[in-house]
């Protein structure tokens, strides 16, 4: 039997593509309905993935008592109002990134869901990629001595004017931001969960080539609480794709390339280079749902809190400070 039966608020590309599979696929996960304001495509959305229902309104979502949690799939700048709503109606919730437009707004989604007692999740799911588990581990056995360091590089070109996108992510009032928000965004919860705490940040993020309101590169530095450092670079302006971790310590070092797919190299000084390639999950979300129920069944700490996705804001937000 399903612990947890969800419902879809947005059911759009990346529900299609990303969030919206493993929510049936998961063990212990049921998807039950989806809304949409388009009822056609909510409909066609609904036949292929197996929802029982259809709504086009949130709150008649919210309304149905077989749902007990659901999965924002929406733009950001309707995270909190959102999130807010589906806490009130007593459900749990996974809210795609980034969390909210700032920190105050997802300060208030925390206190409100530590209110009606209900689980607030963030899709960061490159935290639960096999290799970044797998790095993780070996970090914390102390594979690789006392950690430093961290390097991340995240590239590629982004066209706003593709035919595919309705732009949003250039428009300030719908995103928060560019490429900061929208990818910086899961590359700083990455750092966080690989490093721990983040201390203090200094960075840039500004609009470099393209003719776009918002941010096309950011490159920041990050200090943890335990002393180690991280550097990033994170643009859209690149026209190969490049999507990297590295992680340096005192007898070696680790890393990945690209993220759910490529290759997990662990180089010491006493073995040289080993590959330690983990299998990729079949969904981007499949992880971030199995973290969930595990949740619900055992009362394990979730790896995507709603605490730890304030936090990466407030990272976010400071860059932006220190451009203003």
């Amino acid at each position: 039997m399903a612990i947890l039966r969800w419902g879809i608020i947005g059911c759009g590309n990346v529900a299609e593509h990303k969030g919206g599979p493993p929510l049936y696929t998961v063990d212990g996960s049921e998807l039950i309905a989806v809304m949409r304001r388009d009822r056609e495509k909510a409909v066609a959305f609904a036949e292929k993935h197996g929802a029982k229902r259809v709504y086009t309104d949130v709150d008649k979502l919210l309304a149905d008592d077989e749902i007990n949690a659901v999965y924002i799939a929406t733009h950001p700048y309707l995270h909190c109002e959102q999130t807010i709503r589906a806490a009130q109606a007593g459900k749990h919730i996974l809210c795609e990134k980034p969390m909210a437009m700032t920190v105050e707004e997802c300060q208030r989604m925390v206190d409100v869901c530590d209110k009606a007692g209900v689980i607030l999740m963030l899709a960061y799911y490159r935290n639960h990629y096999p290799n970044i588990v797998k790095m993780k581990a070996l970090m914390d056995e102390g594979v690789i001595g006392e950690v430093v360091l961290a390097r991340i590089n995240c590239t590629g070109f982004y066209n706003p004017n593709r035919p595919d996108l309705k732009n949003w992510r250039i428009n300030p009032e719908m995103s928060g931001g560019g490429v900061l928000m929208d990818i910086g965004s899961h590359r700083i919860s990455l750092l966080e969960y690989l490093m721990g705490d983040i201390e203090s940040v200094r960075g840039f993020a500004e609009t470099v080539h393209q003719d776009i309101p918002v941010d096309d590169s950011a490159v920041f530095t990050l200090r943890f609480e335990n002393g180690s450092h991280a550097v990033a670079n994170i643009n859209w302006n690149v026209g190969i794709g490049i999507d990297n971790v590295e992680v340096y310590g005192t007898t070696g070092s680790l890393t990945c390339s690209p993220l759910n797919s490529g290759n997990l190299t662990l180089m010491t000084k006493s073995d040289g280079q080993v590959e330690m390639n983990q299998t990729p999950l079949p969904y981007t979300h499949t992880g971030l749902v199995e973290d969930f129920v595990n949740h619900i069944k055992t009362g394990e700490p979730i790896r995507c809190s709603g605490e730890s996705g304030l936090q990466t804001n407030a990272i976010i937000s400071q860059i932006y400070t220190d451009n203003s």
